[in-house]
């Protein structure tokens, strides 16, 4: 399965943010895979992208704080989540 996702490439301004797509990995032991169907964006975000937040991750990254989604896959040694179930996360 393939995904698309955005990255940011280096910090700066919107212009550092790209589209790639490339294969899904299958969730660990341990680890659900989720289908993400939305995710926030919002003002730290941006000052993450321009390297200005306290948390700003390394690059490249992909934004977003928080999602929502379904579990698509769940790996070995997981229990509470079930295929299809709708979940909430702030990786």
């Amino acid at each position: 399965m393939r995904q698309t996702k955005i990255v940011v490439t280096r910090y700066g301004g919107p212009e550092v943010i790209t589209v790639a797509e490339q294969e899904c990995p299958a969730p660990i032991r341990g680890e659900v895979r989720v289908k993400v169907l939305a995710a926030g964006v919002s003002l730290p975000d941006v000052l993450a992208r321009e390297g200005v937040h306290p948390e700003t991750p390394r690059v490249p990254y992909t934004p977003g704080w928080d999602l929502v989604g379904i579990v698509d896959q769940i790996g070995e040694g997981v229990s509470g989540f079930e295929l299809g179930q709708t979940v909430a996360a702030m990786p």
